[in-house]
């Protein structure tokens, strides 16, 4: 219908951080049941975020649906290079990057380091020319921080795991001077759907 919109999403971050669970979660899938993922997965989700049914009965945003195109994509070290294919062959409107609050800050942080230098190989393979690019794209960025429960949804131990990254975060934010940030704390496996609601809630704000 003309009134739907899309919202596009590379879904990247260092393996088994829950990627998959999360879009399991999405489609209304259970999130443990799942396999490692060793491919370039597309999945589609259309769906009308809990968000209209504060508009008015005569506003459209009330009936508008939004499509979840979602690229998951291998998490394995090994893999990486088809994180660039992602992203250039879907055009994604951006990145929703992954991080485990229960797994090793350093091994997150190469693969945000990968996932920021692959994102600027999809733009164009010449340094130069990806780095003017991105000086005028607006793009979108989600980091998503998953396992709230192993510290008892505490969002200030959260935003410390979080400066771990500033460094990459600060390489992003210089080189995409358009993008939008967002931060998500939740726990794939046992949050309300609510909180799933609000990653693609905060897509549609950016984007929309």
């Amino acid at each position: 219908m003309v009134l739907d919109r899309d919202i596009r999403l590379t879904i990247l971050g260092h393996t088994g951080v829950g990627k998959t669970s999360l879009i399991k979660r999405l489609k209304g899938e259970d999130p443990a049941a799942t396999e490692k993922t060793m491919d370039i997965i597309i999945e589609r989700k259309k769906m009308v975020l809990l968000s209209a049914a504060k508009h008015s009965k005569l506003s459209l945003e009330r009936y508008r649906k939004y499509n979840i195109i979602a690229v998951d994509n291998p998490g394995d070290f090994k893999l990486r290079r088809k994180w660039r294919e992602a992203m250039r062959r879907y055009k994604t409107n951006g990145i929703l990057f992954m991080l485990d609050l229960s797994q090793p800050v350093e091994a997150q942080r190469v693969a945000m380091e990968d996932s920021f230098n692959y994102f600027l190989d999809s733009i164009n393979l010449d340094p130069v020319k990806a780095d003017k690019k991105a000086q005028k794209k607006k793009t979108l960025f989600v980091f998503v921080v998953n396992k709230m429960d192993t510290i008892n949804y505490d969002e200030n131990k959260a935003r410390e795991f979080l400066d771990n990254f500033d460094p990459v975060v600060k390489d992003f934010k210089m080189t995409f001077p358009f993008a939008v940030f967002e931060r998500v704390f939740i726990s794939v496996q046992d949050s309300p759907y609510e909180k799933i609601d609000d990653i693609f809630e905060k897509c549609k704000q950016a984007l929309y």
